[in-house]
C-alpha cells in the first residue's frame, strides 16, 4: 500500500480519510537555539504576562503553546515566559496563563492560529 493510503478509512476503493498523524516539528542543536534566540528578541527577553515585565535571560528557552504532546518548535507556537509564570502555566493558574499566552500569540501571528488551531 502507497504511503499517502496507509492509515485512511477506505469506502468503495477509495480514501475518504485519511487519519494519518502529522509529524511534530521538533528542533535541536543550532537551529533550536536560533529559534529560542528569535523569540526571545521578538519577546524583547520580556515575560509576556501582562503587568509581568520581568526580564528573561536568553538561557532560559521559551514556553510552547500548546505544550505538551501537541507541542512544535515553531516561532508562532512560543513565547516567553518568566520562571514564575511557567510554573503557573504548570499549576492552579493555568486557565489564566494559558489564555494570555493563546491571546498574545493569537495577536501577532492570527493567520497560523486562524489554520492551525480552529
Amino acid at each position: 500500500m502507497p504511503p499517502e493510503l496507509s492509515g485512511g478509512i477506505f469506502i468503495s476503493g477509495r480514501v475518504v480519510m485519511n487519519l494519518q498523524k502529522k509529524k511534530p516539528i521538533r528542533l535541536k542543536g543550532k537551529k533550536l537555539a536560533e529559534l529560542n534566540k528569535a523569540i526571545h528578541e521578538r519577546d524583547s527577553y520580556t515575560c509576556i504576562i501582562k503587568r509581568c515585565n520581568r526580564h528573561v535571560p536568553l538561557g532560559e528557552k521559551f514556553h510552547h503553546e500548546p505544550p505538551g504532546a501537541y507541542k512544535e518548535d515553531i516561532i508562532y507556537k512560543g513565547c516567553i515566559l518568566c520562571y514564575s509564570h511557567h510554573q503557573l502555566r504548570e499549576g492552579n493558574e493555568a486557565v489564566k496563563v494559558k489564555k494570555e499566552c493563546q491571546d498574545y500569540l493569537r495577536g501577532l501571528y492570527p493567520m497560523e492560529w486562524e489554520t492551525t488551531f480552529n
